[in-house]
């Protein structure tokens, strides 16, 4: 009999969190979170475009660029838009897609499906930013 995991609101909560603090570390380091700035690391680019910036939730959306070696070599392509909300107050960083965003009754299994490829892609980031330090 397979076992499977529930996804449940305190699942979600906690991708929040871990996301929160990935993505305070690239901040903290790298961009500026009140205007629209770019950081380079080994050769990937990142993005950061401020929708709403208050001092407990910022709105913003993060685009990233990377090489596409199966079409052309040298040719960048931006990955699809995903709106993020910083909640500074409450420590959680919660990502959705633009199809999210615009339907209220979006399920859990959803968001966390969008926020595990958002976890793993900032995991991925930073380990980057921190081989560019070594």
């Amino acid at each position: 009999m397979k076992k499977h995991k529930l996804i449940n609101f305190d699942n979600l909560m906690k991708l929040y969190e871990f996301n929160y603090y990935l993505i305070e570390n690239i901040f903290r380091t790298h961009l500026n979170g009140s205007k629209l700035s770019t950081f380079v690391a080994n050769q990937r680019v990142l993005q950061y475009e401020p929708i709403t910036v208050s001092k407990h939730t910022s709105i913003f959306k993060l685009y990233y660029k990377f090489r596409n070696f199966r079409l052309h070599r040298k040719e960048y392509h931006i990955k699809p838009h995903i709106i993020f909300t910083l909640y500074n107050d409450a420590k959680l960083l919660e990502a959705k897609t633009i199809k999210q965003s615009k339907e209220f009754g979006c399920s859990i299994k959803d968001k966390f499906k969008t926020n595990l490829k958002v976890f793993f892609w900032l995991k991925s980031y930073n380990k980057t930013l921190n081989s560019n330090i070594l």
